[in-house]
């Protein structure tokens, strides 16, 4: 179910806008660099060696290492 707000008007409760910024601000100093590295959306790249096919290898022959 959807509700639509009615009221948009802030009321006595609701914080402002520095009170939201400065609160979140304290939740985020307290993170560890692993949840803020978790929260970031920054996907850490990992290196892989080059991938080379057979083809591309200088002096390869398939029959040097058949058995």
């Amino acid at each position: 179910m959807i509700r639509k707000a009615h009221n948009l008007d802030m009321s006595v409760t609701d914080p402002t806008p520095e009170q939201i910024r400065q609160r979140t601000a304290a939740i985020r100093q307290a993170w560890s660099p692993r949840e803020r590295a978790r929260r970031s959306n920054f996907k850490r790249m990992h290196w892989s060696p080059p991938l080379f096919s057979e083809s591309e290898l200088p002096g390869y022959s398939a029959g040097d290492f058949e058995r």
